[in-house]
């Protein structure tokens, strides 16, 4: 079993003293200070300041760190956009597991190979319809206890903003056309040799580090829900079916 090296404790201190007030926006000091003020040891204290970078909390000086004002969300999850178009979006977590980041992830999410990130996965339904066969992927540092959430019925994203203050302001996205493969096949319930919808969603924080590289494979015969939920991706479909 994966047993990942971070000062969990010590960050959720860290982190509440940010989100209470007790170190405001423009609060400054150099590690050692903040160390000393938290009871931490310098080299767990580092750890858990590059965390808040990543999650847009902190920005890291020459030597010193310094608090930001808190971010505004900016993106709307899935889950947000889906319900506020009149359709029930629920989803089935299937594993939630710590792994070893592979060179394709660490990439993605700015980490080394091999340090610990979160796999997600799950199948999004809308109004009862499998639509979706979706892998996260977050750096365990970004959500500590992830496995333990209950996301059946909740925004994984409204979790990351109000849980762990890992607020989402940028994205980037994908699209592409590909051939399901059998665990598309088994989860969507396509054919052999049928296309799947692939949108590849990398979700970053105010400081534009990743929080959240989504792999999510659609089914494209969703197409009233993909025009709603992906419109770049509906605009791909509508080129496919013109050819």
């Amino acid at each position: 079993m994966l047993t990942p090296d971070f000062p969990v404790d010590l960050q959720r201190q860290f982190e509440s003293e940010i989100i209470n007030g007790s170190l405001p926006p423009g609060y400054r000091a150099p590690l050692q200070h903040i160390a000393l003020r938290e009871g931490a040891e310098p080299d767990e204290m580092r750890k858990v300041l590059r965390a808040a970078y990543r999650k847009g909390l902190v920005l890291l000086l020459d030597r010193e760190f310094e608090v930001l004002e808190p971010a505004e969300p900016r993106v709307q999850s899935l889950f947000q956009h889906t319900s506020q178009a009149g359709l029930k979006p629920t989803s089935h977590v299937r594993q939630a597991v710590l792994e070893p980041a592979s060179a394709t992830v660490a990439w993605q999410l700015a980490v080394a190979v091999g340090s610990p990130v979160y796999r997600l996965e799950r199948t999004r339904f809308v109004n009862e319809e499998v639509v979706a066969n979706q892998v996260n992927f977050i750096p365990y540092e970004v959500c500590p206890g992830l496995e333990h959430d209950d996301l059946t019925q909740h925004s994984f994203q409204r979790l990351l903003e109000d849980k762990y203050h890992a607020v989402v302001v940028h994205i980037q996205e994908e699209v592409a056309l590909r051939t399901a493969d059998k665990e598309d096949q088994r989860i969507l319930g396509l054919a052999p040799g049928s296309p799947v919808l692939v949108v590849q969603r990398l979700s970053l924080s105010w400081t534009r580090q990743p929080l959240v590289w989504a792999d999510i494979h659609i089914r494209p015969d969703r197409y009233h829900y993909v025009a709603s939920l992906w419109p770049q991706a509906a605009n791909l479909l509508n080129d496919m079916q013109k050819q």
